[in-house]
Parts: structure tokens; C-alpha cells; sequence
């Protein structure tokens, strides 16, 4: 991983523990929430961690002989999130248009520079990433629309759902798949799945995507979400099914980093699961539409980043030909018991504030270990440069 994305990638962990902290005791009346909190929070891990890995990662790992980093996407991508975040704490519209399309800007240019890898050479995940990235351009045109009332000219009747849906469903799901594609043989010898598997994954997840953010855009169009829902939650079951069995067979699910990678996919699932009863109105959607999110970022993203971030900067930047998954077993009971509070905190009355409170105390402790981690490889990386 270049020196740049891992640096940044290091100071966006550590802002999203005290994002996660400050919620807590926000959730616990401690402190006054400012406007658009959770936007914060949640941007400081997708658009913040999570970017960074992706955009210094995605060049290199397809196409090992380019080791040229692209300074003017890294500084496009990191002007934008800072002017968003921005933006989102004062609510300045202004601010957070430069943000989005500054974030836009990098996506489309990293977008270009994988397209250009294509040949026959090219790794399988390479598809997996250019439709992901694609995916996030569509989430960053209808997120960045929300705050500046693009919706009605683009007649998006759901905007929100469908801005979580394409960055959600669309970017994350098809990235990681990739990166689980790329990184699963690495670790355990073997590949994730089978050819043919792994086709079924891409484009069950490309075309499930489709749906879910379709069905939104639509006003809740039910043909459209639930051909999404069937497609998406049936590739997901054999990405993760495949997942385990080739963790399992290498040994890998003795440790906490291959178990944070499972158990991720635990709150990807559930919200996929309660659909039905949501569209079928057995559930009320609204509560568990504003608070399930955050479960699905902190239970999915995050443990899904201290698995994977950790051994990528080891492999990456420290050049470990064996580096271990990241996490430990406190980072994995936290991260859990977090997102269980989360969803208990839906369903918990006047005890709401108090348990969701609770749930980001969990979330800030899981975090700790993998910041240490990160610290520890960058300042051994950073040495191993000094001597040079």
C-alpha cells in the first residue's frame, strides 16, 4: 500500500474511534449532537478507511508491474472528503457539492485507470472493481443530490435508500468480493471459489445491485427490489459459504481475523433478511431504516477493514510474504456485541438512546486494536525508508 493511502488510512481510524466515541455520548445526552452526525461517522469509514485502501490498493494489485502511484487521485479524493465532512457539519451546500464532485472526480479517474489495465492478462477481480467503482460514481451523484435537491430533476421518488443501496449493494458488496477473490488465496493457498462460482457472484451481486437501487428510484417498486434482493442475498450466501469452507480447510478460522472476516458478512445479511417483512409491513421500516445502517457499516465495513487493512499494509508496505489477518478477539467480540446492540437499540423504547450509547462504546473499543496495528506498521515501514 503507498506511503500516502496508508498514512491517511491510519488518521481516519483514529478520527472514526472518536466518531464513534463522541456518538455515544451523544446517544447518552453527555454532549449535543451537530447536524448530520451519523453522515460523519459513516463517511469517515466508507469514504475515509475504506477509500483510502481501495483507491491505493485496486492499481496495483491488477496490475503488479505498475507501481506508479497516482498523486493527483489521492489528493482529489482526500480535498473532497475533507470539504464534505465539511460541509456536512455546518450544513454548507456549497461545501458539500465540492465535495462530492471532488470525490466523483477521483473515483472517475481511478475508474479510467483500471478500465485501461483490460486485457488478457487482467485479474478476474478486475471486473468486480470497475463495476464497484461505478456503482460509488451513482451513490456519490444521488448522496451529494439529497443535500442539494437534485432528486425531483432526476426523479428519484427514494433518494436516501437509494444512495445506501448503490454504495451499499453496489460499491462495497462488488469491492470487497474482489479483494476476497485477490486475498483469500493469499492467505489460505487456495482459491475462494470456482470459476464458475465466482461468475455467479459478480453478476448476481452486478445485477442485484441494479434492482436495489432501481426499486427506490422508483418509489419502492417491488419487481425490481425483490429480483435484487433474490439475486444479491443468493451470491452473497456463496461468496460467504465459499469463504468459509477455504478458511476452515486452511486453518484460518483459528484466529480472530479470519472470524471478523465471517462474521462480517453476518450484517449484510440481516438487513437483507428483514426486507420482506418490511415490504410486507410487519415491521415498521422507518426506525430500522435510520438505525440498521449503522450496524451494516460498523458490523460489515469495519470488520471486514480490521481483518483485511492490517494484513494488506503488511504484505503491501512492510513486504511480509506471510502477514496474519488483522484483529484479535476482543476487536471480534466488540465489533459484534456493538451491532447486536445496535439492532436491540431499535426495538428498546424510551431505553434507545442508552443502549445505542452503549453500542458505539463497543464500536470505539473495537477499533483500538487495529489503530494500534496500523500505527506499529507504519512506523516500522517508515524506519525500513529512513535506512534506505
Amino acid at each position: 500500500m503507498p506511503i500516502p493511502y496508508l498514512l491517511t488510512t491510519l488518521l481516519y481510524t483514529f478520527v472514526a474511534l472518536l466518531a464513534a466515541a463522541d456518538a455515544s455520548l451523544v446517544s447518552m445526552s453527555v454532549f449535543s449532537a451537530f447536524p448530520a452526525l451519523r453522515w460523519v461517522r459513516v463517511h469517515f469509514i466508507t469514504l475515509g478507511i475504506l477509500s483510502q485502501v481501495v483507491f491505493g490498493l485496486l492499481p496495483l494489485l491488477t496490475a503488479s508491474l505498475s507501481k506508479k502511484v497516482r498523486r493527483d487521485i489521492w489528493l482529489t479524493l482526500n480535498a473532497g472528503l475533507v470539504a464534505l465532512v465539511a460541509g456536512f457539519g455546518g450544513m454548507n451546500h456549497p461545501m458539500i457539492f465540492t465535495g462530492g464532485t471532488l470525490i466523483f472526480i477521483a473515483a472517475l479517474l481511478l475508474m479510467l485507470q483500471l478500465w485501461n489495465i483490460r486485457g488478457g492478462d487482467a485479474p478476474v477481480s478486475l471486473k468486480f472493481y470497475i463495476t464497484g467503482i461505478f456503482y460509488l460514481m451513482v451513490g456519490i451523484i444521488i448522496g451529494t443530490g439529497l443535500f442539494l435537491n437534485w432528486s425531483d430533476a432526476l426523479h428519484i421518488k427514494v433518494p436516501l435508500e437509494a444512495h445506501i443501496h448503490a454504495n451499499s449493494w453496489g460499491f462495497m458488496s462488488l469491492v470487497f468480493a474482489g479483494l476476497l477473490v485477490d486475498f483469500i488465496p493469499m492467505v489460505t493457498g487456495k482459491p475462494l471459489a470456482s470459476k464458475n462460482a465466482t461468475a455467479y457472484i459478480f453478476w448476481g451481486m452486478t445485477l442485484g445491485a441494479f434492482g436495489l437501487v432501481l426499486g427506490p428510484w422508483l418509489g419502492g417498486s417491488l419487481p425490481p427490489t425483490v429480483a435484487g434482493l433474490v439475486l444479491h442475498i443468493s451470491a452473497t450466501i456463496v461468496l460467504l459459504v465459499s469463504m468459509i469452507r477455504t478458511l476452515k480447510q486452511s486453518g484460518n478460522l483459528n484466529s480472530a481475523g479470519g472470524w471478523h472476516l465471517v462474521s462480517s458478512y453476518i450484517w449484510i445479511l440481516l438487513p437483507v433478511m428483514m426486507a420482506p417483512l418490511l415490504l410486507l409491513g410487519i415491521l415498521e421500516a422507518g426506525p430500522i431504516e435510520s438505525t440498521a445502517p449503522q450496524a451494516l457499516i460498523y458490523g460489515w465495513v469495519l470488520q471486514f477493514g480490521i481483518a483485511l487493512i492490517p494484513y494488506i499494509a503488511r504484505r503491501f508496505f512492510l513486504k511480509d510474504e506471510k502477514p496474519q489477518l488483522g484483529g484479535c478477539w476482543g476487536s471480534l467480540a466488540a465489533a459484534n456485541l456493538g451491532s447486536v446492540l445496535v439492532w436491540v437499540s431499535i426495538f428498546s423504547g424510551t431505553a434507545e438512546g442508552i443502549v445505542y450509547g452503549i453500542a458505539f462504546v463497543f464500536y470505539a473499543l473495537a477499533m483500538i486494536h487495529p489503530l494500534k496495528e496500523l500505527a506499529e506498521i507504519a512506523r516500522d515501514g517508515l524506519k525500513k525508508y529512513e535506512t534506505v
